[in-house]
């Protein structure tokens, strides 16, 4: 058939010919070729990042934060339970402790160290909607440790300490050092004044050094910000016509002002390297500019000064990481504080030429000893504080920076699209590359999804014999039909025509499956158990999401942390429930979402890591005596059950140490089980699955910490359902 001709092409509206392709492991039954059509309006877009940029690293990110928050001394824990020698666990002890120190930078160095332009939870999905106000702008009340140094009472403490304490160092002197009444001269005149005025210099180049520093931090998050903030209002002008790709774009934005609102400079540096927002923009514009070939003067404007304004971002970027990297090592500070041990030591010296004939130091001479220590004390607490921007006494002021990052949310959350756009964790997955149908005004173009598949004559459309109508988010939309079918795009509204109705609503349900998996997606985000310091991933590579995690506890040991992990009909269930609220009623439809298995929701798995050493035989039983009051069924399951997991710690040697996984697939069917990724049977039997979820998410659940988890994690979020 011949193509579309422009004419043809205009009058058609939104019709769209699609080719049969699996999606998301759904295949139409009788598809025997795969080829892959997205919707795209108006114009062609193959909007792919530049080579080597990844969208999004948040998950290695997490895990490198956790690691990095291991003492020395639980890393020499973590060798040991790894089976390594007691030699490789010292060596990793001393190597952490090594890393502490701090006197080079290192990535312990990079992730540990706090940073924050803005406060953290007005990004959180509970706020995302709520005006930005002046009391957004407040700063954040540092810890009293903090600034407890900047107190009179703490002042007043140093004084009154120094000023008792001074005839006991006026004796300690006098009995570990001879000095000659001649001598005291040359303490007095050389010694005394030049570490004085030693000290001074120091103190005035340390000072200096630090106010420079919080200067420039403050001045280029500042411009970072305004420009981030022109960049956004810039993006959205231009791709006002094309919601989808200013929600990728807003998309980007976001996951820019989340590492700078509350991310560590370390996340930002890897974030740099393999993800980097900005890169990732231009990106996006570099390809919409090239598939473009017709642009209005506003738009040629827009594109021309988002070219010039993203290079500025990055060079403000580096200035800002670069004055953040530049504080002080602690070798600084114990210089600072020898000079001062150096300069009270000239002082005593010269106070015991004046002592009376029991070597009591006068009460004129312990004043001011007293008063020399508080400045002193003042003077090193005050450029510790100094040293630090984001904490204590002298922070920068962060106002202005804040003032632009909210309104970039502000401005992102009142589109249409904002609900899809996440800023406090990963938000939607990118829709375009290589791997894209490129569909323009006017032609069709066809790639192959996987290589190797022949090509089809796209142009042929089955006659209409019946159509149905679904609203279907259109920044969610990919669909795949058996055979070629017309859809006809109307705002959110799709409406599929094909040979038969049946085919037309297996197409409409597709999207709504697709939808509903991508606004789980958005929301999804990786968990650390908080009393074991485990983290579990956001996904398993079978597609279950993660619910929640929690841990078990037996007296005050910590046995296990658990994981609960389903499909997005359970998460579904909670998405009523207010956060914080009606929690029973919350945790039931939570229960029966996950124990009744179907084919929306047919498997959920719990995934337990011991944080505790026990014996194969114990942790079996323990599971066992849980699963057998709730099966009711018949003894036998619930003890192969039990010699599964016994035989598959008897691979690791009979003991389930620190660090070993057990996993289990509860389905309608039976309950699988493996242990370290070893698959070690599936029981089968009616009930056994369903057990084992309660034994998790009933009112006598061997962890409520995992029952709180989900519910915190899902309660009141706003989940696509399909229609």
């Amino acid at each position: 058939m011949a193509p579309f001709s422009s004419k043809a092409a205009c009058c058609s509206a939104a019709v769209i010919v699609f080719v049969a392709t699996p999606l998301n492991g759904l295949v139409h039954p009788m598809s025997k070729s795969t080829h892959l059509i997205h919707r795209r309006s108006n114009h062609i877009h193959r909007l792919n990042l530049f080579k080597g940029i990844a969208s999004n690293v948040d998950d290695e990110i997490n895990r490198e934060i956790a690691d990095a928050e291991m003492s020395p001394f639980d890393k020499l824990k973590e060798e040991l339970d790894k089976g390594g020698s007691l030699k490789d666990a010292f060596a990793a002890y001393q190597t952490r402790k090594k890393e502490t120190k701090g006197d080079y930078e290192n990535k312990l160095a990079l992730l540990t160290n706090f940073r924050s332009y803005s406060n953290r939870e007005l990004l959180d999905s509970d706020h995302y909607t709520d005006e930005p106000t002046l009391d957004d702008l407040n700063q954040a009340v540092p810890s009293k440790g903090k600034t407890i140094w900047a107190s009179s009472l703490y002042r007043i403490g140093v004084f009154v300490g120094a000023f008792f304490l001074f005839p006991f160092v006026c004796q300690l002197l006098s009995t570990f050092v001879e000095i000659k009444s001649d001598e005291f001269d040359i303490v007095n005149e050389q010694f005394t004044p030049g570490i004085g005025i030693l000290y001074g210099t120091f103190v005035a180049l340390t000072l200096d050094i630090l106010y420079e520093r919080q200067n420039k931090v403050q001045e280029n998050a500042s411009v970072e910000a305004s420009l981030l903030s022109q960049v956004t209002q810039n993006v959205l002008n231009l791709f006002r016509d094309q919601p989808q790709i200013a929600r990728e774009a807003s998309q980007i934005i976001a996951d820019q002002v989340r590492i700078i609102v509350y991310r560590p400079r370390g996340a930002e540096m890897l974030n740099i390297m393999r993800a980097d927002p900005y890169a990732r923009l231009l990106s996006l514009i570099d390809h919409y500019q090239r598939d473009n070939t017709k642009f209005t003067p506003q738009q040629e404007a827009v594109i021309d000064g988002l070219r010039g304004e993203i290079p500025a971002l990055m060079e403000a970027r580096a200035k800002r990481l670069s004055d953040e990297g530049s504080s002080l090592p602690p070798t600084h500070f114990l210089v600072l504080l020898v000079l001062t041990a150096l300069s009270l030591i000239g002082f005593t010296a010269a106070a015991l030429t004046i002592t009376d004939d029991a070597g009591e130091p006068s009460f004129e001479s312990r004043m001011v000893f007293a008063a020399l220590c508080a400045v002193y004390v003042l003077f090193y607490n005050f450029c510790r504080d100094m040293n630090d921007p984001f904490d204590g006494v002298y922070q920068i002021k962060r106002s202005s920076a804040a003032s632009f990052l909210l309104q970039i949310k502000w401005l992102i959350a009142s589109q249409p699209f904002g609900k899809d756009v996440r800023f406090d964790t990963r938000g939607l997955a990118p829709e375009f590359d290589d791997e894209e149908i490129l569909v323009g005004k006017g032609d069709l173009k066809v790639q192959p999804a996987s290589s190797g598949l022949p090509e089809r004559n796209t142009q042929q459309v089955v006659p209409s014999a019946a159509s149905v109508t679904a609203d279907v988010p259109v920044s969610h939309e990919a669909l795949s039909i058996e055979n070629a079918q017309m859809i006809t795009v109307d705002n959110n509204a799709i409406k599929v025509t094909a040979a038969d109705e049946s085919t037309a609503e297996t197409v409409i349900l597709e999207a709504q499956h697709k939808a509903k998996y991508a606004a789980v997606e958005a929301k999804m985000q990786s968990l650390k158990e908080k009393a074991t310091g485990v983290s579990f991933n956001a996904k398993l590579d079978d597609g279950l999401y993660l619910v929640g995690c929690g841990v078990r506890k037996k007296a005050i040991i910590n046995v296990y942390a658990v994981a609960m992990y389903s499909s997005p009909t359970a998460l579904e269930a909670l998405a009523p429930f207010p956060s914080g609220k009606q929690k029973k009623e919350a945790q039931v439809a939570l229960r029966n979402a996950a124990r009744t298995f179907g084919p929306s929701s047919p498997t959920t798995s719990f995934v337990l890591e011991m944080t505790f050493k026990a014996d194969g035989k114990t942790i079996a039983g323990a599971i066992a005596e849980s699963v057998k009051p709730r099966q009711g069924g018949s003894g036998s399951d619930v003890k192969d059950l039990e010699n599964f997991i016994v035989q598959g710690v008897s691979a690791k040697g009979g003991q389930a140490t620190k660090g070993t996984i057990f996993r289990f697939d509860c389905t309608e069917e039976g309950v699988s089980v493996s242990v370290d990724g070893s698959a070690q049977g599936t029981v089968k039997s009616d009930g056994i699955g369903s057990a084992l979820v309660d034994v998790f998410m009933d009112d006598k659940a061997v962890s409520p910490q995992l029952v709180n988890s989900c519910l915190d994690t899902w309660c009141g979020k706003d989940l696509f359902v399909a229609v």
